[in-house]
């Protein structure tokens, strides 16, 4: 059905096979337990034509869930599907309750890669999976139809109605103190698991399968019809009613309690990270053989092509170890203070070899190819393939597997070997924090470690503690380059001197603590480790620590957008998306979307999309404008003119304001009008923030308004309550309250407007 605005046009339909019908094929699905962090995901395989049930019963199985709660899936139009024995009529905020999850077909809500859908499970601890197609897989005639498990980290969460990812942290953490050292709720649970051996790090792909084995697929014919509602509006909340709580066998749901069924949207503590670009695939797949510990693997997975015996530990026998080492150079991993650097130091080193677990040149490349699978071991004997055979997609996926492994393991145990505990735990958190400036720094930035120091300068901080703070910052900085670096995930370059950043690290804490160093060295002063004339480490990312940053983090649950991403997008997405993006992005992507359409398409699109009475929409009307502003094509006015002649409200208001904003041509609207949508609008983007407890935010967006510019306040405050929005009067109220710390005068005038504007309802 065409839009308000939808000018008709010619032009072909998508094209569809003739016969209606469609090969069969499966679907490899990934599937994160969002706010997990390491992340705890499944990858599955799954028949196109098995329905959401099947989907379901999948989820419960690979990550280890009971199946007593109620459940929801929800697609990135906002529509949801679930049990229909237990959801039906519902009403969960999608217009006339959900769709019925066994009678719809998994193919026809994930139709392309990269679709996504929303499952939560269990309305009180709120476990919610985010559900990614990243392949369509042609399945062989005849194949069996399975559900498979292909991929995946970390152990099933070890209890349910522990109070969601939060409660599944704390287990975890208690998982790793003493014995006794802790109280609180979950102390005979970690007991329980404590005595079973539980290890949150173990992944059993073989086990899940075998799980899944259980799992029967059913058939569904497809295109069922999708629930009613807005296909539009995403993020419905509403609360539990006494049927539902009746339904739910958990015990924990309460009247009352909200059910967030919304789709896309972040959790408050996510950070909104900035768009990126990346590199092409081929240039990625190239730097991945570039990175000397990867190619290493390759060249071994090649050189094992006929097949290599090993010992019982699966590592090469000492005669083929010492034959690997020198024949494929393998030395030249080797750091400039090894033994292995040396000719004359390298061949005694080889002659004396006993076990290839002795050399680290070789230990470690060995291992990434067994583990990466470029090297199989059977029967006592390694083989492998040539180069070629491990290139584009799956190089580049498993190189991204092994920076997620690094990442999750700094995240476990801190960034430095040896350190547990408190400081461990500091480690990690510094990690993490500089994992997220190399992210949010510029293509070909350095992330500097000077700039600690001249931060803490400025602010004055000073005293032994924070030394020996910045002494850990220092040390944790190095490892994680270093570490980083070994991957070819960033450029690190190591600051002046040649002391050992972790060694001095050893010595301040020993010093802060009132205990003496080992050995006959003189404590460092505050003095000595701040010296201004030092140049710290530093380190950048490179294209391929990008992918691999932006992919750990998606894995994490953390949206992390790509520019470009929106260009074949329709309108909606589009300005759902640009939300948050700095101008500059902003331009960036609206750039790349135009090419895709007609000026007058994108018009109608943009203002199809502003309809709505909900704060998304309103946020869609304020990034609407920006956008519709640079539409200066003859067509897409024409487009605008007829939406201002149109009874549809914030359609209307947008297209006034911005023909308002046309000084010159043909475009103009009646000044009067204009300066009217003008104020419908301005309490429309403050109504976003209304009732949100955001009031310092609220009066800032007042008055930085160009409605409401300090030369014409005076004049426009008196008229803000005639303005005809549902929002009015709760808006100035909040603006009369947020304004009696910074104006007075006017705050009583804006009280005194909110009151005229409560009468006139």
């Amino acid at each position: 059905m065409m839009g308000p605005f939808e000018q008709p046009r010619c032009g072909g339909s998508k094209q569809m096979r003739l016969d209606g019908k469609t090969a069969p094929s499966d679907l490899q699905l990934k599937i994160v337990l969002h706010g997990t962090r390491p992340p705890l995901w499944r990858r599955l395989l799954l028949p196109s034509d098995t329905s959401l049930g099947t989907l379901h019963d999948a989820i419960q199985v690979a990550f280890g869930w009971h199946g007593g709660h109620l459940h929801l899936f929800t697609d990135e139009f906002g529509r949801g599907y679930g049990d229909a024995a237990r959801l039906t009529d519902i009403d969960l905020g999608f217009g006339r309750g959900v769709g019925d999850e066994d009678t719809t077909a998994l193919g026809d809500v994930l139709a392309e890669e990269g679709a996504r859908l929303r499952y939560v499970y269990d309305f009180g601890d709120d476990w919610e999976h985010g559900i990614t197609l990243e392949k369509t897989l042609p399945r062989p005639v005849g194949a069996e139809r399975t559900v498979r498990c292909v991929g995946g980290r970390r152990a099933d969460a070890p209890a349910e109605d522990i109070g969601g990812v939060s409660g599944l942290a704390e287990v975890l953490g208690f998982l790793d103190t003493p014995d006794g050292a802790f109280d609180g709720p979950y102390g005979e649970l970690v007991a329980e698991l404590r005595a079973a051996g539980y290890d949150p790090a173990a992944f059993d792909r073989d086990a899940i399968t075998a799980r899944l084995a259980e799992v029967t697929p059913d058939t569904v014919s497809g295109k069922a019809k999708p629930p009613a509602g807005d296909r539009s509006g995403r993020g419905g909340v509403r609360r539990l009613t006494a049927e539902d709580v009746a339904l739910c066998t958990c015990g924990q749901c309460g009247v009352g309690d909200p059910v967030d069924a919304g789709v896309d949207g972040p959790a408050e503590d996510v950070p909104v990270l900035r768009p990126v670009t990346l590199a092409p695939q081929e240039d990625l797949v190239a730097a991945v053989r570039g990175v000397p510990l990867f190619d290493a693997a390759l060249r071994l997975a090649a050189w094992c092509h006929e097949g290599r015996q090993v010992t019982a530990g699966r590592v090469l026998r000492p005669a083929l170890a010492r034959e690997a080492v020198e024949e494929l150079q393998l030395w030249k991993l080797a750091g400039h203070d090894s033994p292995y650097a040396d000719a004359v130091a390298r061949s005694r080193a080889l002659k004396s070899l006993r076990s290839a677990k002795d050399v680290a040149v070789l230990d470690d490349p060995w291992w990434l190819a067994v583990d990466g699978e470029m090297i199989t071991i059977r029967g006592g004997r390694a083989s492998g393939g040539a180069a070629t055979d491990f290139t584009g997609e799956d190089l580049l996926e498993f190189w991204a597997a092994t920076m997620g492994d690094l990442l999750e393991e700094i995240g476990e145990t801190g960034v430095l070997d040896g350190w547990h505990g408190e400081l461990g735990e500091l480690t990690a958190e510094i990690a993490d924090g500089l994992v997220g400036l190399l992210y949010d720094a510029p293509d070909d930035a350095w992330v500097d470690g000077d700039d600690l120091r001249a931060k803490a300068r400025e602010r004055g901080e000073n005293g032994p503690e924070f030394d020996l703070f910045r002494a850990l910052f220092a040390a944790s900085f190095r490892a994680l380059g270093e570490g980083l670096a070994l991957l070819g995930a960033v450029e690190y370059e190591s600051g002046d001197g040649d002391d050992s950043a972790e060694e001095t690290l050893r010595t301040l804490l020993n010093a802060v603590v009132g205990q003496k160093p080992g050995g006959s060295g003189t404590l460092p002063s505050a003095s000595d480790w701040s010296r201004d004339d030092r140049r710290g480490d530093r380190m950048r990312l490179t294209p391929l620590g990008r992918y691999g940053l932006r992919a750990y983090l998606m894995e994490c649950g953390v949206p992390a957008p790509l520019l470009g991403e929106y260009a074949e997008a329709d309108a909606g997405a589009l300005l759902q998306g640009l939300l948050g993006y700095s101008p500059e992005e902003l331009r960036r992507e609206v750039e790349g979307w135009l090419e895709h359409r007609t000026a007058a398409d994108a018009a109608v699109g943009l203002l199809d999309a502003c309809a709505g009475a909900d704060h998304e929409a309103a946020a869609k009307r304020a990034v609407a404008q920006l956008v519709l502003a640079d539409l200066d094509d003859p067509r897409a006015l024409r487009v605008l003119r007829k939406a201002a002649d149109s009874d549809v409200e914030g359609c209307r208001q947008v297209a006034t304001a911005t023909l308002g904003a046309h000084l010159e041509g043909e475009a103009p609207v009646d000044p009067a009008r204009a300066e009217e949508a003008g104020l419908w609008l301005l309490i429309d983007g403050l109504s976003i923030l209304a009732g949100a407890g955001e009031t310092e935010e609220l009066v800032r967006g007042f008055l930085e308004n160009g409605n409401t510019a300090p030369e014409a306040l005076e004049q426009r405050v008196d008229e803000l309550w005639r303005v005809e929005h549902p929002a009015t009067a709760q808006v100035l109220a909040e603006l009369g309250e947020g304004l009696r710390g910074v104006d007075k005068r006017l705050a009583k005038r804006m009280r005194t407007a909110a009151n005229k504007a409560q009468s006139r309802r």
